[in-house]
């Protein structure tokens, strides 16, 4: 019996050791003020809390593993704080924690840098966020307004309107929205006025290859819009504008949850009578248009251990517009334009915990984009062309995560994208298979430091396996000073019209195959006598691999004071085997028969740098500054004349600037915001000086063909009136600045909105 008892004692001293009863304290600032609402978490566990008005807070620790003996304490607005726990006590645990104010604004946690849900300010790689409410404030409406505001991103237009980012072209930046990718790109171009900027919570970027972790179509970046999600009962709201150009954007959303199950739904329908920058010209340079975005998203928690959410979104657009063409007396005859696009997906998602510290998520990504154009003349009603896109797109993904402990955290995933098309240039109907295979840990062998290494596996139906590695680390030296790191590799995988394009232009006169049909495409217009000469051996022509590129970034940020922050960061891409076009034979008409090839080397670097800062409580400000260096491997035969006099031919290889890309950029961004509910902003860009057009033909930018550089400024002014009503106008482009080879440029648009939350 009293050696039961001693037994008994001894194993409730030793439990009592390891499960510590309560952990309480308060947080406070550096004023000892305590902090509402700070997010107070066990690591490993879903054992948190918040703080209340006073900065107090408590948590039972009944039953939890000492393992996990890290708290980590964060609110948005403040430095994230991990306080390693002594547990080897039998007492109740108190803690004095002080949270050191930051200058960021945007949302704390961001998925898209490591898969995982992360402070923005504890990850490894460069990450941008852009607030739901800045974006509120700008008074932006489609995604391409708010990039465009961005240091280091360079709106394009080709097929589009694109973002340019570290100097690539937009087919090398993925887009996504809530982890998902964007399909229906018009020859690499991902047009971003298809994109509803007015539930949004944030908008993550990622700079740099990130293949690693998202395949193809990552190799300069990813940009992942996070929809909003209210954890409200009930709450709604509605958005209307009107502006320049007859342009009206009308948005609604409501937000309904009952217990476990949450559902938000959002509804906006935008429109614009379009506009010409060439008066002399009857077609418009954006034409009338009026498009329709639905989305839906919904989470129900079926047991504590299991979720399921799923998203649905539904875009469709419709255009109309004019232009001529010439018969064959020379007269003008005028053609009608409809045209069409739609996009729809939907993403079934089930996460769950079969374990602690174990998560699984499993995904289906089910999606397609179709899109038509019809051309009739307007006196007869005669069709004159038609031409219909349709894209099909699936992709279900399983992604596991695994806490070791406070120092180790592994993910590893896979899945496989089914890719389809129907249309007229791809005859044959082509289709698309990838399997992949990632996996990622992270190391924090101390509090202050990181380490991650990342690997993903490609396999593709048409081209050569895909290995992306990177590794990428984070250094706080100490309150005011951190460094980021990282070290990897990207690659961008052959589009289906660099394969299998198959198209005549009738009117130009021209071809282009893709490398797969080039062969069959060239047989046949010499069957049919329209082939005067052949440049290069069909049997020569190789097939296209995949563009790869290694990449390094590094970059520090400072806060030498609690009101400022400056963050820099140096990046160099090198690309090899970029796909290029170039002409394979020449037709009797004089045209040029094109396919595609690897031909080209690229490499672009510089540094992105820029300040925030913070004047009272009311009032801030940031200037942001891109040098970009950005240029090709060009090849020339020259001849010239040797020591000896004689003439001869050379080989001359150089790296020569790349059109399009500016050397210099920025933006400043001000912001006021008052007590009494007044709020006023203006925002500045400036491009530098860039090559648009190849007058000699040579392939790189000579001095004297760029063009002339430009700030674009946009002001807003905004009243809130009670809790509920929020007036606003604004000028954007305010000094009307245009040019006739950069559409996206309007002139001066102004505009009014009003916002009615209930």
């Amino acid at each position: 019996m009293i050696r039961f008892l001693t037994l008994a004692l001894y194993l409730s001293l030793i439990t009592q050791s390891v499960y510590s009863q309560v952990i309480e304290g308060v947080i406070t600032d550096d004023n000892q003020r305590g902090i509402e609402s700070a997010h107070i978490r066990l690591d490993g566990t879903e054992l948190a809390t918040v703080s209340d008005s006073d900065g107090y807070f408590s948590l039972n620790m009944t039953g939890i593993d000492t393992a996990l003996n890290s708290l980590i304490i964060s609110k948005i607005g403040y430095q994230t704080e991990v306080f390693e726990l002594n547990m080897d006590t039998t007492r109740d645990i108190w803690l004095e924690i002080k949270l050191r104010e930051i200058i960021y604004e945007s949302e704390t946690m961001v998925i898209t840098a490591t898969r995982t849900r992360r402070d923005v300010e504890e990850v490894s790689i460069p990450v941008s966020v852009i607030s739901g409410i800045d974006i509120q404030r700008s008074g932006s409406m489609r995604l391409s307004d708010v990039l465009s505001e961005q240091t280091g991103m360079q709106i394009t237009n080709d097929h589009g309107t694109g973002i340019q980012v570290q100097g690539f072209d937009p087919d090398y930046t993925l887009v996504m929205i809530d982890g998902n990718p964007i399909i229906g790109r018009t020859a690499g171009t991902l047009d971003l006025t298809r994109i509803s900027v007015r539930n949004v919570e944030q908008i993550e970027i990622i700079k740099g290859p990130s293949s690693a972790l998202w395949g193809s179509d990552a190799l300069a970046g990813v940009i992942n819009i996070i929809t909003e999600k209210s954890n409200d009962a009930l709450k709604a709201g509605i958005l209307a504008r009107y502006g320049e150009n007859n342009t009206f954007d009308l948005s609604g959303d409501i937000s309904y949850n009952l217990e476990g199950w949450s559902n938000d739904v959002f509804i906006n329908r935008n429109s614009s009578g379009g506009y010409s920058l060439n008066q002399s010209s009857i077609e418009q340079t954006v034409p009338e248009f009026e498009n329709y975005t639905f989305n839906y998203r919904t989470t129900m928690e079926l047991t504590n251990r299991i979720q399921f959410e799923s998203g649905l979104r539904y875009f469709t657009e419709k255009q109309q517009n004019r232009s001529s063409l010439p018969d064959e007396n020379g007269n003008l005859q005028l053609l009608i334009s409809d045209a069409s696009r739609e996009d729809f997906v939907v993403r079934p998602t089930i996460k769950m915990q079969p374990i602690d510290r174990l998560d699984l998520n499993l995904n289906w990504m089910i999606s397609y984009f179709k899109s038509n154009s019809d051309l009739e003349f307007e006196q007869t009603g005669e069709n004159y062309s038609a031409s219909q896109f349709n894209q099909y797109y699936n992709k279900p993904e399983i992604q596991a995560g695994f806490q070791w402990d406070t120092h180790h955290h592994s993910i590893i995933g896979g899945g496989a994208i089914f890719e389809r098309l129907n249309a007229e240039r791809y005859p044959n109907n082509p289709e698309f298979t990838t399997q992949f295979l990632f996996i990622q840990h992270s190391w924090f062998p101390f509090q202050q430091f990181e380490l991650i290494g990342g690997l993903r596996f490609d396999t593709h139906s048409e081209y050569n396996s895909q290995l992306s590695p990177k590794l990428s680390s984070r250094y706080r030296f100490n309150d005011w000073i951190q460094v980021r790191a990282s070290l990897g590799s990207g690659f961008k995988a052959p589009e289906f019209r660099q394969l299998f394009l198959d198209f005549t232009n009738t009117t130009a006169g021209y071809s282009v195959f893709g490398s797969s049909t080039v062969a069959e495409g060239i047989a046949r217009q010499i069957e049919n006598g329209n082939i005067a000469q052949i440049l290069i051996p069909i049997e020569s022509l190789e097939e296209i691999r995949a563009e790869s590129s290694w990449a390094a970034n590094i970059g520090f940020d400072f806060d030498p004071v609690r009101t400022i922050r400056f963050r820099v960061n140096f990046f160099r891409n090198n690309v090899s085997d970029l796909i290029e076009t170039a002409p394979v034979a020449q037709r009797t008409n004089g045209q040029s028969v094109f396919t595609y090839f690897n031909v080209d080397e690229v490499f672009t670097q510089g540094l992105e740098a820029e300040i925030r800062i913070r004047f009272g409580e009311n009032f801030r400000g940031s200037i942001g500054y891109q040098f970009l260096d950005a240029k090709r491997r060009i090849e020339r035969e020259l001849t010239i004349q040797d020591d000896q006099g004689e003439v001869i031919q050379r080989t001359d290889i150089s790296f020569e600037p790349m059109f399009n890309r500016s050397r210099n950029s920025g933006n400043i961004r001000l912001f006021y915001d008052s007590k009494g509910g007044w709020g006023a902003n203006l925002r500045g860009t400036y491009r530098g000086q860039y090559g648009l057009f190849d007058s000699n033909g040579n392939g790189f930018v000579d001095e004297n063909e760029y063009e002339q550089g430009y700030f674009i400024w946009n002001l807003a002014l905004s009243r809130k009136i009670g809790k509920s009503l929020t007036l606003q106008a604004g000028v954007d482009n305010l000094f009307n600045y245009t040019n006739m080879n950069q559409p996206y440029l309007a002139g001066r648009l102004w505009y009014t909105q009003v916002f009615m939350q209930f």
